[in-house]
């Protein structure tokens, strides 16, 4: 009679199928990893290139470059969306708030009796393209690391665009790219608006400063990049946009004073304050002191504030119509010195014009909740920031600016809490 040797062990049959398919399940889930790894980089990749298209295609203002690449937007989220990876969809804030103003302007445009059809649809289509925006940045940004690419990332071609502008400057050049001719006496990077211009660096310079104070130690690429953001703006011109990024600079120091109080803070906040005033020295501040020196600084925008009012005035609630304020304007016009009046100049006032006070209310629930973490996070203080100075201007005209603002506002309404000494 055979008798097992000695130590010797046999492995079922079935021992060995578990183990097989135990490999083959960690084997699939490799491959699922891995392509929801790439999965997300699209996105974020793809949302990245999408804003950097919409902001190098402002130029003039024209209408088709923004509308080509709002569609590749969409096409964009399409496909994020249908390929999930059994990633878990969540819906933020803003995204709720900017999905209710783009059905509210279905709505109207559908059944206000007084409706534009071609701009009511041309203003719904402006939000939800910013809905989107705000959801495939709610999507991508759970994940911590994704949001410091993308504001490195941003930075980077922030500070590119500065740098850009400033050759510009530096040659006094009409033309885009020294390619494309511009119809207005100055071209700003690739903004025709000087204002447009500094609001989108209102966005980029609070990541760029926060960067480079709230560290362990300063960090001099950083400042210097911060430095050449704040000079670009005080050359562009721009009266507000100078005194809100000199504000930023300033809250970013309170801010970074609070959480990280060291020698080592005070010598970067000592460089970023020097090496800022240099570069403005270096850059010039000719423009923005001419126009300080103005005697009246909102004598246009006061009668065109006023003009917005009546309009509010007349229908409160429902609105004129999304997209509407330029053709309805003329009825309310209080001079005519042969300029053409493009927007309010007061995004908030055009917002209640278009759509009544529920539509701007919606904006008004963004921008106070948005107060709070942008606050806390350092880095968010630009979304404050431009929502401010759309009280004097148009950030949210044109996604070259407001695009940025979109996925910004997104990020910070993902829940993080980093550890004390990191760089949020």
């Amino acid at each position: 009679m055979a008798t097992k040797p000695s130590g010797a062990s046999v492995t079922p049959a079935s021992e060995i199928l578990r183990l097989v398919a135990v490999a083959e399940e960690i084997e699939l889930g490799m491959k699922s990893a891995l392509a929801g790894r790439l999965h997300d980089v699209a996105g974020l990749v793809g949302l990245f290139i999408v804003l950097c298209a919409f902001t190098l295609s402002t130029l003039d203002g024209g209408e088709i470059a923004p509308r080509i690449v709002s569609a590749l937007l969409l096409a964009l989220v399409a496909g994020y969306l249908i390929f999930p990876f059994e990633q878990r969809f969540s819906l933020s804030l803003p995204v709720i708030c900017l999905l209710l103003m783009s059905l509210y302007g279905v709505g109207q445009t559908l059944w206000s009796p007084r409706r534009i059809v071609y701009n009511g649809w041309t203003g719904t289509l402006f939000w939800f393209t910013a809905a989107m925006i705000a959801l495939l940045a709610t999507q991508i940004f759970r994940q911590k690391r994704a949001q410091a690419q993308f504001r490195l990332a941003f930075v980077i071609f922030g500070s590119a665009v500065c740098v850009l502008d400033l050759l510009q400057q530096a040659s006094h050049t009409r033309s885009f790219f020294w390619l494309i001719q511009s119809k207005y006496h100055a071209v700003f990077g690739p903004f025709a608006y000087w204002n447009n211009f500094a609001q989108f660096i209102e966005l980029v310079l609070p990541i760029t400063l926060w960067q480079g104070l709230a560290g362990r130690k300063p960090s001099l690429p950083y400042l210097l990049l911060s430095a050449v953001q704040i000079a670009a703006v005080v050359a562009s011109g721009s009266r507000a946009g100078a005194a809100l990024v000199l504000a930023e600079l300033l809250v970013i120091l309170i801010l970074a004073y609070l959480r990280y109080r060291n020698k080592t803070f005070l010598l970067g906040a000592g460089l970023a304050i020097a090496l800022s005033l240099a570069f403005i020295y270096a850059a010039g501040f000719d423009a923005v002191i001419g126009k300080l020196q103005q005697s009246d600084q909102l004598q246009v925008r006061r009668d065109i504030n006023r003009s917005s009012l009546a309009m509010i005035r007349e229908r409160p609630l429902s609105g004129w119509g999304l997209d509407t304020y330029v053709p309805v304007y003329r009825m309310f016009a209080l001079y005519d010195d042969g300029t053409y009046v493009n927007r309010a100049h007061n995004d908030w006032l055009q917002w209640t014009a278009e759509g009544g006070i529920f539509f701007s209310a919606l904006m008004l629930i963004l921008f106070l909740w948005s107060i709070r973490p942008a606050w806390r996070s350092g880095w968010g203080i630009g979304v404050i920031a431009v929502c401010l100075h759309a009280l004097v201007d148009y950030p949210f005209a044109r996604f070259g600016v407001c695009g940025w603002y979109f996925a910004l506002v997104a990020m910070l309404a993902v829940p993080r809490k980093p550890p004390r000494g990191e760089s949020a």
